[in-house]
């Protein structure tokens, strides 16, 4: 399964209902959730997606204006809110903090999908039904069956996403293996000697983003003013993260291609970003970069080793344990001589333990 992502133009009255449908969506979302929470709170009855989907002809019926939107779209809203309860008991059952299902504002819900059929593509146009025709912008071509249409709302403007199964595309051998190191100073340091800058686009953008808060600050809550400053606020946000995907995909494609095996640490990001370089760590934004590597290794027939991450700064190439702590920079070995940067020893030692050990493929656990 892949996705594509394509913005999407609508003319005033189109987008007027795409708006007016998102907004039932949500309220369809949070009524859902009172149910259940009140079903258990009142009676100790345990609702589920089934009994909420029966109920979808009568709430129809007392309220018309859910007759204009699909039908689907509506069972989708449904499914969403047994995914979220299932997610929290879930966690509960783990263990975990698990912070109960709560109600979406207005800017905490943002899409509403065609999980099967409801939408056409024709030429330019998308088809939606119940809500009309809207231009759409098909910056490459898709390949495959479609089986999902969502309809997101983006700081920057409106947004079709795409489902399509397809077969997995399957590239030419190149004999080659790589081991990653991932870092601050450098985003990600390959084996090879290869250093690929990091960016720090959100270290970056500090300066602007320190200027549009102090403006949403300044601003009397519920005023016009204030709401296009957090407006302002939100698109530099948005830009960092667009920022960011975008260099990600790039660098995962560039390992994709040019790899057969790709050996990466198998890091607890989420632990190391509640160290002192959480916000680091937050800019480099590696789980999200690691989680795209991994799809297009598998989708690409490509051998993708996770290894034990603890010690790889530690040690020589040869099996000499060399400690250093993290201001020192290169990696000198007493017993073979080796002098080079520490990252490029690191990630040496990455692709070494990866050819030698037992493979675990293609999963991550942030």
């Amino acid at each position: 399964m892949k996705s594509y992502k394509f913005k999407i133009k609508a003319s005033k009255r189109v987008q007027i209902k795409i708006e007016q449908t998102l907004d039932l969506c949500r309220e369809l979302y949070n009524s859902a959730i009172q149910e259940r929470r009140d079903a258990w709170k009142i009676n100790k009855i345990s609702i589920n997606y089934h009994d909420q989907r029966g109920q979808l002809p009568q709430i129809k019926i007392l309220r018309s204006e859910f007759k204009d939107i699909y039908s689907q779209i509506l069972q989708d809203v449904l499914r969403r809110v047994s995914a979220t309860f299932d997610g929290f008991f879930a966690r509960v059952k783990r263990g975990e903090k698990a912070g109960f299902p709560r109600f979406k504002g207005e800017n905490l819900y943002s899409s509403f999908c065609y999980a099967q059929t409801g939408f056409q593509l024709d030429g330019d146009k998308l088809i939606l039904s119940k809500i009309g025709s809207v231009r759409i912008r098909q910056s490459r071509k898709m390949f495959g069956k479609i089986k999902t249409c969502i309809i997101k709302r983006e700081v920057s403007g409106w947004f079709a996403i795409f489902t399509v199964e397809d077969e997995p595309e399957k590239l030419p051998k190149t004999n080659k293996q790589i081991g990653v190191d991932a870092g601050i100073e450098y985003f990600l340091t390959l084996s090879d000697g290869t250093q690929i800058e990091n960016f720090k686009y959100l270290e970056k953008a500090q300066k602007q983003l320190r200027r549009a808060q102090r403006k949403v600050a300044r601003r009397v809550k519920g005023s016009n003013s204030r709401r296009k400053a957090v407006l302002k606020l939100r698109k530099i946000h948005q830009k960092v993260k667009n920022q960011r995907n975008d260099f990600s995909h790039k660098v995962s494609t560039l390992l994709v291609k040019n790899f057969d095996l790709i050996a990466i640490e198998k890091l607890n990001i989420l632990g190391m970003s509640r160290g002192f370089l959480s916000k680091q760590i937050h800019d480099a934004a590696w789980n999200s970069f690691f989680q795209k590597l991994i799809y297009k290794a598998e989708y690409a027939g490509r051998q993708l080793i996770k290894v034990n991450p603890n010690g790889t700064s530690q040690v020589c190439i040869c099996g000499t344990p060399v400690k250093k702590d993290l201001s020192v920079r290169i990696h000198l070995c007493d017993h073979c001589g080796l002098s080079e940067h520490r990252d490029i020893v690191s990630a040496k030692v990455i692709l070494k333990r990866a050819v030698g050990q037992t493979v675990e493929v293609l999963t991550w656990a942030a």
